[in-house]
């Protein structure tokens, strides 16, 4: 049946639809056929049944009556002599013999109906004899009318019987009906389960194409089997992928020429301020003094948006190499490029590290580390509080990071890991940041099989937790 299924490709979704109800429908209407056709016979059948119940009924009935004025007939004309009682006589003895004749169609009498069509013979030659022999024959009656009446008892026996006999023809009917629905409706649930794994089935080839482009897995090579609409739109998925690799392949490109050719004027905007600062060409004024110093502290900042696009263009290409690395000294390292401004916002620094060491790739380890300490230095409050740990949990090496600060809106909490997106907060620090840090660090983390996230369990505090992994099994992995 599997193999059947992956050979039937409707051309067109439209065709599958219909295929499937007509097919669902099809046993459907065979069911309320036969059920009608079931239905009209057993109707038939006790139609005719009561029908002839009734009549045969009746029948009997009138032939007790007929032995009865036959008799008072013949016994009239026996003491009269009327010629009129004869005929009459003779009439209701024609009639009798119609009315067995009849009834012994409908029913079996057996040896009964034969002794009683004898007898009416006796009773016709009755009709040819004097006044005094019919009185000494009129016993015959006797006999007749006990016979008739055992003629009637039987034929409502039989009749019972063949009510009994319908009774039965009816249930066996219904439990026909019963087992032709459930093998019908059976059927027609196994179609319904056919056509909905048909139709589902291409629908969740197309849903894991869809969620592997949004994780930028590479997609499955097989080709989407099903109708020609669900089969085009996964091959427009597969050329949607290949157009986003060719657009990220461009931008990563762009970004590395770009962040090569902003080096070379800007080595020589800040060869320039500094000459000036230095009074190389001469002495300078107070305002001419301020604007060298908002030149050189500019190519600083700009300079360190290039290093962040160059680091974002390296994350996303370099091959990791992990190892076990120590955390404490990239802290320190990290701590020391931020001390003056650590030391101008007089932040109280809290350092406890566990000396566990993750594995991890050293050189994101300390862009990722960089990030967070500088993003936490800029934003924390003045004489506020820059708190590091760290934690062995459930063989993950965590390390978190939190400042005394405003708190991130819950519209910005997910948003401020993108790039070159700001949070709402007001950043405290020299410069303005560029919105690349923190998806920088998360890129990074992810790219040594670890997760940054932001730790919203703490109230008072600002607080990142990096997590990364502590075995090879669990750490090894190439971007």
């Amino acid at each position: 049946m599997s193999n059947g299924v992956r050979g039937f490709a409707p051309r067109s979704l439209l065709q599958l639809v219909l295929i499937a109800f007509s097919l669902v429908l099809l046993p459907l209407i065979l069911l309320v056929i036969q059920n009608g056709r079931s239905l009209d016979r057993v109707n038939l059948l006790a139609q005719d049944g009561i029908e002839s119940a009734v009549i045969d009924t009746r029948r009997a009935s009138d032939m007790n009556d007929l032995t009865l004025e036959m008799e008072r007939a013949i016994r009239r004309y026996a003491v009269l002599g009327n010629p009129e009682l004869r005929h009459s006589y003779l009439r209701l003895l024609e009639r009798y013999r119609l009315e067995l004749d009849q009834l012994l169609l409908g029913i079996d009498g057996g040896p009964l109906g034969a002794s009683l069509q004898h007898q009416l013979i006796d009773l016709v030659d009755l009709a040819q004899a004097s006044g005094e022999q019919i009185r000494e024959r009129v016993e015959l009656f006797s006999a007749f009318n006990r016979d008739t009446l055992a003629l009637d008892q039987l034929t409502r026996a039989q009749i019972d019987g063949r009510i009994e006999q319908l009774r039965e023809h009816v249930t066996q009917v219904r439990r026909q009906l019963w087992m032709l629905s459930a093998a019908l409706g059976g059927a027609s649930l196994l179609l319904v389960l056919l056509f909905t794994y048909l139709i589902i089935r291409p629908v969740r080839q197309l849903e894991r194409r869809i969620l592997n482009l949004g994780a930028g897995v590479e997609p499955e090579e097989k080709p989407v089997r099903g109708p020609a609409e669900l089969v085009a739109l996964g091959d427009k998925l597969q050329w949607l992928h290949q157009r986003l690799r060719e657009l990220e392949a461009q931008k990563l490109q762009f970004l590395r020429h770009l962040s090569h050719e902003l080096k070379t004027p800007l080595a020589s905007l800040r060869e320039g301020a500094d000459l000036l600062l230095e009074r190389v060409t001469g002495p300078l004024t107070d305002e001419q003094d301020e604007i060298c110093e908002l030149l050189v502290h500019n190519s600083f900042r700009l300079q360190g948006l290039i290093e962040q696009l160059l680091d974002y263009n390296r994350i996303q290409q370099v091959q990791v190499y992990q190892e076990s690395v120590m955390v404490q000294p990239l802290l320190e390292q990290s701590l020391e490029a931020h001390r003056l401004t650590i030391e101008n916002k007089r932040l109280q620094v809290s350092l406890a590290l566990d000396e566990a060491s993750p594995l991890a790739d050293r050189h994101r380890l300390k862009l990722v580390l960089d990030n967070l300490i500088s993003n936490a230095v800029n934003y924390a409050d003045v004489a506020g509080m820059l708190r590091i740990e760290s934690r062995f949990d459930a063989e993950d090496y965590v390390l978190t990071v939190a400042n005394t600060g405003q708190p991130i809106p819950e519209r910005d909490r997910e948003r401020i890991f993108e790039p070159f997106v700001q949070g709402s907060q007001v950043r405290k620090g020299v410069l303005k940041g560029s919105g690349i840090g923190l998806s920088i660090a998360r890129e990074a983390a992810v790219s040594m099989g670890g997760r940054l996230i932001l730790n919203t369990t703490m109230a008072e505090l600002v607080c990142f937790e990096l997590s990364l992994p502590t075995s090879q099994e669990q750490g090894t992995r190439d971007e």
